[in-house]
This record gives structure tokens, sequence and C-alpha cells, in this order.
């Protein structure tokens, strides 16, 4: 015997495959790093933090109800927000699993995570041995699965500790491997329990078993009628009609279906039972959270405004996804997730290339034995996908319900190249390079970074929430001044407490968390860096020290609020104060100097949206409201603020431009110079910056809105969602940018720091071009 021949031996072993798999899984728990915290970029902590607070707070206290928040109104009565929207199996075993914990939060978070890795495992195994049985080849299902699984997606949400994630991830692969045994084998029983056990665990199984009934069904009708055609004689169509009814009816697919649906529907009951009698049985069910959770997922009842969303943009971003679930992630990935996508994957690349393996994978499932497990295994994405295109469009962790996708085109690639080659041993080299890869996208993973400054201030945070939860133990407590991340993170850290909506009559017994340092009082938790803790009553005397504070000195703008701006700090003064006022949402945009200085999802927008509402940032006492927003680090051209208020549709609104007086003081130097270009306001390029120079000038002249036109020298410097159409849009209103003084008026905007071929700018009325300017920057050098 041969050295090769005792190799191919060796690869017959049915245990060396699954080894290899477990092995390869093993690495995600050995590169997991610190797991006692939730922080994996912000979207990961907000869901994170979010579904393990519904999980810890099951209790027999509470009659195992779910809910993510309790909070105290001003006539002391406890309102809870429930949580019914899944089911209820994923909450109960992340519950089982921080049990042990003996009360450390940082080990419940290490719990709920290796929980997830472990379903993330598991998932893995279970497309593993459905792919044995469908290939009858290990090692074809071996390097299919490492590759699928490989994905940025799956390993970056491997760890979400959600129902929503991995543990429905696993519901689906357990479902569609009883799927794969009923076909084979005809055991139908086992895949009725697989199927019960997965709905009790999540929802997206249903996308799975949704193509797998429909197409069943067709199949037993067709042979059905084929029958039918044979033995009745033409005339006797009602006979036909009977016949194709009965088997219907007999249809193992039709008793799934009924069975899925009649389960499904009990549980989704439970839910809403649940959630009824948890309201005190008061609410209608049309306005029971779940149920408007339902209907805005699906778009049903969401507001137009705001749940529109482009099909092309929508079909754009999700076969972009499909493409990236095909590439493994130590292929295209960074340690940084702010440069993790190459120019070769691009969004438009990546979504053309999506589109094409999608539909290579469709096309080849058909060709496929059996048809039906491989075309539901490809396609059961896109089934939960469009109907739940809102969510979906949103949510990025949605995108590992493409995992079937990757799965049927690996497996296709690698049966060509088993029949051309007609050894395993080629297709166990390529095993092998597979498991390399999927080590190397989970080591590259687990050390990925939303930028090192955001990771600091993350864990920051937590440290600070983990000293002020030792110091509340379950008193009731008032948020202040926080960011929106923070909050999600503050209902778990705090879980045991209950929050007071504001603060108009403090005990003894009640807490402040605050998002910024008094200057003149002590926290509470003196060591802490982002979040400081205060007693209630002693919060009341820091805003009346605030109040004198902010009263000595002018307000920048003045409306229904005075607005102050305090060391980079603006603050809200009301007196008298009235509900209204008190409970409307404040926008609050604000305009830095520098355009790059945005995070990247804002860049689009010109602004960074820090919009609040004022009994989340503010204080009811003695007749006045009093609400402090710290202002971003970067250098600030101005801010546009105001209210809308819901009742009678009244608002208020004011700008302020931060960088006026340097403006006024830049004057002399910018018109010292000869501008680049003539038109209704003379414009000047000086350090980086396009002003705008006007005399003599009138409020007239700048009411109407500046656009702003930026064509790059090379357009791949261009923001993604910028390129389609060839230039950055940086309009803007004079309102924040500008200074009026003398009978003058002057305007500057940051540039980009890309080289620019060309700037197209002037004024708008909003749908008129009043005056334009055209600046050839290649043509002057």
């Amino acid at each position: 015997m041969t050295s090769l021949d005792r190799l191919e031996s060796a690869l017959q072993s049915p245990w060396l495959p699954l080894a290899l798999l477990l092995i390869a899984l093993s690495t995600v728990f050995i590169f997991g790093g610190d797991r006692g915290y939730f922080y994996r970029g912000f979207s990961h902590n907000w869901t994170s933090s979010h579904h393990l607070t519904v999980a810890v707070n099951l209790s027999p206290e509470h009659g195992f109800q779910r809910f993510d928040l309790r909070v105290m109104d001003d006539d002391g009565a406890v309102r809870y927000f429930p949580y019914n929207r899944f089911p209820i199996g994923g909450y109960l075993l992340m519950k089982a699993a921080t049990l042990p914990s003996g009360g450390s939060l940082s080990v419940q978070i290490y719990a709920a995570r290796i929980l997830m890795l472990l379903f993330f495992a598991a998932a893995a195994v279970l497309a593993y041995l459905s792919l044995c049985r469908l290939t009858s080849t290990r090692w074809i299902a071996l390097t299919a699965t490492l590759l699928a699984f490989s994905s940025y997606y799956l390993l970056y949400y491997n760890d979400m500790t959600a129902n929503e994630g991995m543990i429905d991830l696993f519901a689906v692969m357990l479902v569609f491997h009883g799927m794969t045994i009923f076909v084979q084998e005809g055991r139908f029983r086992q895949l009725i329990v697989k199927t019960c056990i997965a709905l009790l665990l999540g929802w997206h199984v249903l996308a799975l078993l949704l193509p797998f009934v429909i197409v069943g069904l067709a199949s037993d009708l067709l042979r059905a009628r084929s029958a039918a055609a044979v033995s009745t004689p033409p005339s006797r169509v009602l006979c036909q009609v009977k016949h194709a009814a009965a088997t219907l009816i007999r249809s193992r697919y039709f008793l799934l279906g009924a069975t899925t649906l009649a389960f499904g529907l009990s549980v989704l009951a439970f839910n809403f039972t649940m959630e009824y009698v948890f309201l005190d049985g008061e609410t209608p069910l049309t306005e029971l959270p779940s149920v408007q959770s339902m209907l805005g997922r699906t778009s049903v009842n969401t507001d137009p405004a705001s749940a529109s969303f482009p099909w092309r943009t929508f079909l754009e971003e999700q076969f972009y996804r499909i493409s990236r679930m095909f590439v493994p992630y130590s292929l295209i990935g960074s340690d940084d997730a702010t440069s993790e996508i190459p120019t070769w994957l691009s969004k438009r690349r990546g979504a053309v290339l999506g589109f094409a393996l999608a539909v290579t994978s469709l096309i080849g499932s058909v060709l496929l034995r059996p048809r039906i497990l491989f075309a539901t295994l490809a396609s059961f994405g896109f089934f939960w996908a469009v109907p739940m295109r809102q969510n979906t469009a949103f949510e990025e962790f949605e995108s590992i319900y493409y995992v079937g996708l990757p799965l049927v085109f690996f497996t296709i690639v690698l049966l060509l190249a088993r029949r051309l080659t007609k050894r395993d041993g080629a297709i166990a080299a390529v095993a092998v390079a597979a498991l390399l890869l999927f080590t190397a996208s989970s080591f590259q993973m687990s050390r990925m970074v939303h930028g090192a400054e955001s990771a600091q201030m993350a864990r920051a945070v937590e440290q600070d929430l983990l000293a002020i939860h030792e110091f509340v133990a379950g008193e009731p407590v008032t948020v202040l001044n926080y960011m929106q991340w923070e909050f999600y993170l503050l209902r778990y850290y705090l879980h045991q407490s209950i929050f007071r909506s504001r603060i108009s009559s403090p005990t003894d017994h009640e807490f402040t968390v605050v998002g910024h340092r008094n200057a003149t009082d002590a926290p509470l938790t003196p060591q802490n860096q982002h979040l400081f803790l205060y007693d209630t009553a002693g919060l009341i005397a820091l805003y009346r020290s605030t109040y004198r504070s902010v009263i000595s000195t002018a307000p920048v703008a003045s409306e229904e609020f005075d607005v102050y701006l305090i060391n980079g700090t603006l603050h809200y003064l009301e007196e008298p104060c009235y509900t209204s006022n008190f409970t409307a949402r404040v926008f609050l945009h604000v305009f830095p100097e520098d355009l790059n200085d945005l995070p990247v999802d804002h860049k689009q927008y010109g602004f960074d949206n820090l919009d609040f509402h004022f009994y989340d940032r503010g204080v009811l006492f003695d007749g006045k409201c009093l609400a402090s927003v710290d202002l971003p680090q970067y250098d600030i051209a101005g801010f546009r603020t105001g209210q809308v208020r819901v009742d009678d549709g009244q608002e208020w609104r004011v700008a302020h431009v931060v960088q006026g007086p340097k403006l006024i003081a830049e004057y002399p130097s910018i018109v010292s110079t000869e501008p680049i270009a003539r038109s209704e306001f003379d414009l000047y390029v000086d350090g980086g910056k396009l002003y705008y120079v006007k005399e003599p000038c009138g409020i007239e002249d700048v009411q109407d809105g500046f656009f702003l036109h930026i064509v790059p020298s090379d357009l791949d410097d261009l923001p993604e969602a910028r390129r389609e159409y060839g230039f950055d849009n940086l309009d803007f209103g004079f309102d924040v940018r500008g200074v009026q003084f003398d009978g003058k008026c002057v305007a500057s905007v940051g540039l980009p720091q890309y080289a620019i071929a060309r700037i197209t700018t002037g004024q708008f009325d909003g749908v008129d071009r009043i005056w334009v300017a055209e600046i050839d920057l290649e043509a002057d050098e």
C-alpha cells in the first residue's frame, strides 16, 4: 500500500472531519478575549444588553413576565415596559446560564456570551450533519460549513446576546436537519418535535418552513393530479378535484404546515396574553407593544415618512450583504471596523457580486437532489427579509439568515470539483485550507474594534456602571444627560432599580446618574469617568447652583427656552415651566467646522444629530426647567435646536454660529486676497476652507439655502453613498455657518481633505437656483 493509498484510507474515517470541525469551532471560544463587557460596537451593545436585561428580569417574583424597564411616575405608580416579541424559550435558557453567576453582572455577561457561542457551534454542527446526509461526502460538508460560517456577519454576531441571533440560527438549522431526515427516511415525528422546539426559540424558522411546505404541497398535488388523470375519466373533473383535495389533506406537508401554524399561534397567543395581563388587562389588543412591533417590523403600521425604504436601495443593500456572506472575514477584514470594506468589495460591486452569487445558488439548488431541501436552504433568507423589509433593512445582523446561500453554493462547487478530481484527498486539502481560513477569521474578528477611542470609552462606561450598580443596590434612580446607547446598558446594569421619569419630589433614598461631572459637588462615585452617581436631593442643589451660574451669563439664543453655551455645554432654561415645555422632544443638530470630524454615518447629512427628550436630560425644580447637553469635542461651526410639540404642533427653532467671532476676526485677511470666483458672493479658498463674502449684505441675501457640490479628482475618495452621484453634497444654511456684521455677510465651510477637481456652489430657494458659481481647481493649476 502506497503512502497516498494510506492517506486515502485515513481520510475515510467518519470521525476525522467532525473532529476538525470541532477544533475549528473551538477557536471562537479560545479567541473570545475578555467577555465581561458588552462592547463590540454600539449596535452590538444595544441588542445584547437589551435582551440580557429581559432574561435576567425573569423571576417568580414577577410571574416570569418579560420586561426591560420599570419606571416610577410622579404619583409613585410603577409602570413596566413588557417585551414579549419573541418566544420565551431563548430567554429561559439565558436566565439559566446566568443563575450560577452569584449576582456578578460581569459573570452574567460572560455566561450569556458563552451560551451564544455554543448555539453558534451547534448550528454549524447541524449544518455539517445535514450536508453529510445530502452529499454523502463528509469532506465536502466540512468545507462548505467552514467557508459559510467564517463570514463577517456570522463571526461578528456569534456572541451577540439576543433571541434573534444565534439562538434563532440554531433553531433554523435544527429544523433543516429534521427536514433532511424526513425527506430521506420519512421520519415525520422527529421533524414535528424539532419544529415545535424551534418555535419555542425564535420566529425565523417560519421562513424556512414556508417554502418547504409550499413546495412539498405542490409536489403532492401534482402527483395526485397525475394519478387522478390516469384512473379517472376526463369527464369526471369533480372527482379529480375531490381526489386532489383528499390527497392534500392527507399530505404530511399539509400536516406540518397545520402543526406549525397551530403551535406558532399558540406561542404568539401566550405572548399576547402574558403582555395583556401584565398591563392590567386594560390595553386594547391592537395597542399591545408586541402587536405594534409586529406591525411595524412588517411595515404594516409605521409612519410612512420613516418606514419608506426604496426597493432598489433595500435590494442593493441585501445583495451587498449576501456577497460578504460568501467571503471568509480574513480575506476582506481588518483589525479596525472603520476600514473593514476593501475597495474591491465596494457597496456597488458587492451588490452586483451578491446578486450573481444568489442567482447561481438558487439555480444550482434546483439542479441538486433532493431539490426541495437545497431550494429551501438557498431561499429561506429571502422569505424572511422581504416580508420584514422595514426591519431587515436596518438590522445588519439579519444577514446571518442568508447562510443557506453560501452553504448551497460551496456544496455545488465542491461536488463539481470532486467529480473532476475523483479523489477525496483533493477535497480534504481544500477542507484544511477552509479550516485555516476559519481560524484566521475567528482570530482577526476577536481583534476587531470600532476605533480604539470608542472601545476605550465603552469599556470605561461599563466600569462606571458597575460601580454605580454596587452603590445603588436596587434603589430608585433617575438618569440624566446620557447618550442613547448608554441607556440600554443602564437598563441592564441597573435592572434591579426602578427608574424615575423626572425629579419632582425626591426622597432620601433616591439616586441620580448624570452624564457629566458637576464642577462643585463631588459625586458618590468619584473614580468614574463618564457616568456619575449623585443622591437626588444633592442633584437638586446641583441644578440650583447650575441655574445661578447660567443666569449670570447672556443666552446665545432666546425663544421658548433661553439657550446658553458655557464651556462646551448647552443649557436650556425655561421659567416658568409648563408640562408641554418639559415633555416635548428637543432637536439638536450640531454642525462641525470640518465635516471630516463627523461619524461616517452622519457625513451624508452634514451634522451630528443629538436629539433628546427633555425629561431624559433635564430637571423640573422650583417651577423651572433646566437641561444640560454636552456638545461634541470637535470644533463646532454652529448648531440648530428647538422643539415641536405633539399636542398642538407649535414649534420653536433657533440657530447659533459658534464661530461667529472668529469669522469676524478673519474677515480683513480674507478680503485682502483675490477671490477665486465672483458671483452674488465673492468666494475665497484659504486654509482648507471655502469662504463666502458679500458687502453690502442684508437678511434677504442669506435667508435662502446654500448648495455646495464637491467633485474630487479621484471618485474613489467619495463616501460610498455618494459615488453614484459623482460629488459630495455639502449644502448648508447661513444661520449655522455665517455671521452678519456692519452690513457684511461672511460664512465658511471646511472642504474635504482629498484632492478637489471642481466646486459648484450657489443659493437656491428650495426649487430653483438663484445664482451659481463654477470653480475648476484643476484648470487653475
